[in-house]
């Protein structure tokens, strides 16, 4: 049965169709299947933990440089952000 090309498994589907919808399947055949499934099935690396600590890692870099820029690098306080930035950069 394993190696039964598409047309054989159609001509089988045909001729037992009555007993294929009146069956049902054994106790734990759900169990089996999705046993057989998973050792078949390619292990997927789940890359959301990776992200999850990309994400925590950028939003601490970024509180750290708005803490450094306001307490450190900031020009004038008196004036705008942007206003200290183009005096930095003439």
């Amino acid at each position: 049965m394993a190696d039964w090309n598409e047309e054989e498994l159609d001509k089988f589907i045909k001729e037992n169709r009555d007993l294929i919808l009146r069956g049902k399947p054994k106790e734990g055949h759900e169990i089996k299947f999705l046993t057989r499934l998973q050792l078949k099935a390619r292990h997927y690396v789940d890359i959301t933990p990776y992200l999850v600590k990309v994400g925590i890692i950028t939003v601490v870099v970024f509180i750290l440089s708005v803490y450094v820029w306001y307490s450190f690098l900031r020009v004038d306080e008196s004036k705008s952000i942007i206003q200290n930035i183009i005096e930095q950069f003439k």
